[in-house]
């Protein structure tokens, strides 16, 4: 009889641990299938977030009529500022402001954003400025380089006129709000090309803007 309790009992001991190992072993498989899911859930997230982000860039973010600011720099309200980007950059203050203007020259004065469309002038809107041509844009890439202590970003946007003089532009976020609100841009043919180019940058302001403002700009 004895024997039979101790054989009973081991029994009872083998089927407890046979249950909790299969439990162990079945909490261990989910446990692994939610972390997998959990782990792909964030990839699709984090991708539709990236996805969402480029696709919720357009040409319109910078809707409005903007002037280039080479179309200040003879004023004589700036000439001042010259003198110190001079000092700054071991420069006369002809150099500097030679420099300067090769830095943000620009084939146009002015140009006006419309919803996807952009309209480039020859000269300020507001100066009687004519269209050289309009045409629609999209969003194609988008870059971040480094230029210097900085991280900038380029939005790439490629025209839908085949014929267009500037079938490429380079846009940069609109910033400057507490000083001088402004953009740059640069437009060419070849996107790689106008990545490359770091001593260029078009920069275009609201036509009302100060010519203190400008000044600022310049001396910076």
């Amino acid at each position: 009889m004895k024997n039979n309790f101790k054989f009973l009992a081991v029994f009872l001991l083998c089927l407890t641990l046979l249950v909790g190992c299969g439990k162990k072993e079945g909490n261990a498989a989910a446990n692994e299938k939610n972390n997998k899911t959990n782990v792909e859930s964030d990839a699709n997230k984090n991708q539709g977030s990236e996805e969402e982000s480029k696709d919720s860039v357009t040409i319109a973010d910078w809707e409005g009529t903007w002037n280039s600011i080479e179309g200040y720099l003879d004023a004589e309200e700036v000439q001042g500022a010259y003198e110190a980007l001079g000092k700054k950059d071991g420069k006369s203050a002809e150099e500097a402001k030679a420099a300067y203007k090769e830095k943000r020259h620009s084939d146009f004065l002015g140009i006006k954003i419309e919803g996807n469309n952009v309209t480039f002038l020859d000269n300020f809107e507001d100066k009687d400025g004519k269209a050289i041509e309009t045409s629609e844009y999209e969003l194609i890439n988008e870059h971040k380089v480094k230029h210097g202590n900085y991280d900038l970003e380029w939005f790439v946007f490629k025209s839908k006129n085949p014929d267009s003089k500037y079938p490429i532009l380079l846009m940069m976020p609109v910033h400057g709000e507490e000083e001088l609100i402004h953009f740059h841009m640069r437009y060419g043919s070849d996107e790689n090309e106008l990545l490359g180019m770091d001593n260029w940058y078009p920069t275009y302001v609201k036509p009302n803007s100060t010519m203190e403002q400008i000044a600022g700009e310049i001396a910076e």
